[in-house]
Order: structure tokens, then sequence, then C-alpha cells
């Protein structure tokens, strides 16, 4: 169920472009919509990747944001913020 919805969060920045180009016609909608939902993704990766410190910070600021989640009684929220940090802290290089 969770992967489902980090799925269709994931979706959500492409389902968004695409709304809002729509007037342009369906196939530029589309394809735009297609290109922000695998371009989001694929710059962080690769962010993280090339420039290791930015993981850390990533890392650290989503288990700041975990903590706040389940403070808050947030359960989803904070599982999904908790799993950001594990793969920021692995792209980090930590721990070795």
């Amino acid at each position: 169920m969770l992967i489902a919805v980090l799925c269709l969060t994931a979706l959500a920045p492409g389902v968004a472009t695409a709304w809002l180009l729509r007037a342009r016609g369906p196939l530029i909608a589309t394809l735009a919509g297609a290109a922000v939902t695998a371009a989001l993704p694929f710059l962080l990766l690769v962010s993280l990747i090339v420039f290791p410190p930015l993981g850390l910070v990533v890392a650290i600021l989503a288990v700041i944001a975990a903590l706040t989640a389940y403070d808050r009684g947030r359960l989803w929220a904070a599982t999904a913020w908790t799993g950001i940090a594990l793969v920021a802290s692995a792209y980090a290089g930590w721990p070795r």
C-alpha cells in the first residue's frame, strides 16, 4: 500500500503539468507531463550521486521532518520521510 501511495505521489508533478498545459493540446500536455514525471526523480538521484554532501543534508532534513511527522501522529508521512532519509544517507555513503 505504501509503495502505491509513493508512486502516486511521484506522478503528481507530471499530472499537474499536464493539467496546466491541457489547453495547448493533448499531445503536448501528455509529453510534458511524462517529461516532468521522469525528470524529477532522475535529477534528485543524479544530484545525490554527484554531490554526496547534498545527500547528507537531505538525510538530516528528512530525519527532522520524520520526527516532526511522528510527533504529530502522521505515520504514513513519517514513514515516507524515513525512507527518503535512508535513500539519501545511502547515496551520501553513510554508514560505511
